[in-house]
């Protein structure tokens, strides 16, 4: 928890079989060389099991598995980058990608799988690279932006979600995927923080978001004035921001293969024009998306975590 001594965690990470869209695996973070570095946090330790299915583990390895137009990396370990025919022009090209593994994620222990998380998101900000960590279900936002904040000392937080997440906590865990982002809104490395496309939320969270001065926005407000236009008015430029993606901000016809999919969401394109909009607010030091699950055999909802992820980081490096 914030404030805790740091104690040793043991090993971080372990290498993937197949990384992120064809990225140069890196098994020592400390010889970490490149731009954009992934991360795969495959938990769902934060599900409260058995009212949510779990599944979202499988995360990670699912991504990966997606195959894009990034998809390749040059001889001198480069992208090779991906081509836009909607734009007619290629992006990525010679960024320098990493796939730094999985978290060695430790069953039956949450505190030391956090523990590992932060140690190894922190390390990564601090070898000067942009965090990507793929979850995993939302739990895991509290401990990468915990690592990436304390790397660069302080990071407005923007938070895309059906949900808040903003419960202080739900039976009696603090930890879940339910209260992370509390959690990461209490640090004193997080200066602003805002909610967008929030459309199932309890009452309690509704009061303490208003009491504690969250920003947010709810879908419809997405809908009706447009997304350009809810970021403008609610993310304030920043020096450094940290995104958090839950892949169930999206209708549910678009997602059916998230953890807990709910009805009358935003549209990729919508969502999409958000992320590109925050990209304009300030320096993007990392972003996670999260619930990715394996409990529903869906390739559709994979691959649409795959191309956010290919979207942002284009919206983010495009001169």
């Amino acid at each position: 928890m914030p404030g805790e001594a740091e104690q040793p965690v043991g090993p971080l990470t372990r290498s993937a079989t197949r990384t992120f869209f064809g990225a140069p695996a890196v098994d020592d973070l400390d010889r970490l060389d490149a731009r954009v570095a992934f991360l795969g946090v495959p938990t769902d330790q934060g599900v409260i099991i058995p009212f949510i299915r779990s599944g979202a583990f499988a995360g990670p390895r699912l991504v990966r598995e997606t195959r894009t137009r990034l998809r390749e990396s040059r001889p001198d370990g480069a992208s090779a980058g991906w081509f836009d025919i909607e734009t007619e022009r290629h992006y990525l090209e010679g960024v320098r990608l990493a796939d730094c593994g999985d978290v060695l994620i430790a069953g039956g222990d949450m505190p030391l799988s956090q523990a590992r998380t932060t140690a190894a998101a922190r390390k990564i900000a601090q070898r000067g690279a942009m965090v990507v960590a793929v979850g995993g279900d939302h739990s895991i936002s509290f401990p990468v932006g915990r690592g990436v904040a304390e790397a660069h000392q302080m990071v407005d937080v923007v938070h895309i979600d059906a949900h808040p997440d903003f419960a202080d906590s739900i039976y009696g865990s603090k930890l879940q995927h339910g209260s992370q982002l509390r959690r990461l809104f209490e640090l004193p490395t997080t200066k602003r923080f805002t909610a967008l496309g929030l459309r199932s939320v309890d009452r309690d969270q509704y009061e303490d978001m208003k009491r504690l001065g969250v920003a947010f926005a709810s879908t419809r407000a997405i809908l009706e004035e447009g997304p350009r236009a809810v970021v403008d008015r609610l993310v304030q430029p920043a020096e450094k921001l940290y995104v958090s993606i839950d892949i169930d901000v999206l209708d549910s016809g678009l997602v059916p293969g998230t953890t807990l999919p709910e009805p009358g969401g935003i549209a990729y394109r919508q969502l999409r024009e958000m992320l590109a909009t925050i990209a304009t607010k300030g320096q993007i030091v990392g972003f996670d998306i999260v619930e990715t699950s394996a409990a529903q055999a869906d390739l559709a909802t994979a691959m649409t975590s795959a191309w956010l992820i290919i979207h942002f980081l284009t919206a983010i490096l495009a001169p």
